[in-house]
């Protein structure tokens, strides 16, 4: 097990769903997206910060397709 200063975050790796969202970061002991990761969902929009319990919280930048933040 990987050392990480969340204690909700259990381990980090990356996930694939069905509809091409893909997910590179921290998870939580529930198996739900929790700490600091990567969403790229199928359209191209981008997530990079923080997560928890499987939503975007705290710190981090939605980026879209046509260049908005």
């Amino acid at each position: 097990m990987v050392e990480v200063a969340d204690p909700g975050v259990l381990k980090s790796g990356a996930y694939k769903y069905e509809d091409g969202t893909r997910y590179v970061g921290d998870w939580n002991s529930k198996g739900q997206k929790h700490g600091m990761g990567h969403l790229l969902l199928p359209d191209g929009t981008r997530y990079d910060g923080c997560l928890a319990s499987g939503m975007c919280s705290g710190l981090g930048v939605m980026a879209f397709p046509d260049g908005a933040k």
